[in-house]
């Protein structure tokens, strides 16, 4: 029983895996594509991983989809009564607020006396301007330097959650042919290929690291033969200064003015133009 009880702590102890139990108890049954895509899981090799390790909690249909077997929808039942507190989470962003309280009210304190001695003709212009300068100077390093050290939080440590994802099987097509259009719709959106190999191509629109007007979009596209096909998949992003990376957005202006839509229409471009080759 105890040997039992540690085999099921180590399956529910991770967020993805009790992620996709939840998610086979609302969808009953899933195909391995659709749970890579619900999940937003990147690589086959995680997804492996996390399905290995849930093992009996599982079962295949005659159709290879993945639903929940008995014993996994007793453990789902257990999870929706006794859902896991996030109280670590809410914590630590109590506690970075509390840190951006600080750090802001102190240079504007400061500020605000350097104005006040000024305008009482204790300081000339040339010190009042340099303690606007600095102002502005440590607000810029205390935001960098909160983006260096703010911890991420665990859903946001996995690659797949910070980008767009989508795959697309092409049936009735041929590698050469998926290839072909890969090409064309990288010379249409003015794509720069960064790296390219035997059915992965990863290209960008602007200058890297973000040094230009806006953070530069990536591009990651893998083709595949499959029977009757080709499977396409597709990844996209923001980098923020190589250290971060953010998903596509709908929306024009979606984070610190970061414009994300275009990403997601480049995207759609392809995503379109597979769809409407299939057969």
């Amino acid at each position: 029983m105890s040997s039992e009880i540690e085999s099921l702590n180590k399956i529910l102890k991770d967020k993805t895996r009790r992620e996709i139990i939840l998610i086979l108890t609302d969808r009953e049954s899933l195909s391995y594509t659709e749970l890579m895509e619900t999940l937003q899981i990147g690589r086959t090799g995680t997804l492996n991983y996390h399905l290995k390790i849930l093992g009996g909690l599982l079962e295949k249909t005659n159709s290879r989809q993945y639903t929940l077997s008995e014993k996994g929808k007793l453990v789902a039942r257990f999870l929706t009564e006794f859902p896991e507190p996030d109280s670590t989470l809410k914590t630590k962003q109590v506690w970075w607020r509390r840190f951006w309280v600080v750090a802001v009210l102190f240079p504007t304190l400061l500020l605000f006396i350097f104005l006040y001695f000024y305008f009482s003709g204790y300081l000339d212009t040339y010190q009042a301007v340099r303690a606007v300068f600095g102002f502005i100077f440590s607000i810029v390093f205390v935001y960098f330097f909160y983006r260096m050290i703010r911890p991420k939080p665990k859903e946001q440590n996995q690659k797949a959650q910070n980008r767009t994802i989508q795959e697309v099987f092409v049936s009735g097509r041929q590698l050469e042919e998926i290839k072909d259009v890969i090409q064309n719709w990288i010379r249409e959106e003015n794509i720069t290929i960064e790296a390219e190999r035997e059915g992965f191509i990863k290209g960008r629109i602007g200058i890297p690291s973000g040094l230009g007007w806006t953070f530069p979009k990536y591009f990651e596209v893998s083709f595949k033969s499959e029977q009757n096909g080709v499977r396409v998949h597709t990844e996209g992003w923001i980098g923020i200064y190589d250290m971060r990376e953010r998903s596509f957005s709908s929306k024009r202006l979606a984070v610190f003015g970061i414009p994300r839509k275009k990403g997601l229409e480049v995207m759609e471009h392809l995503w379109q133009t597979l769809r409407t080759i299939s057969k």
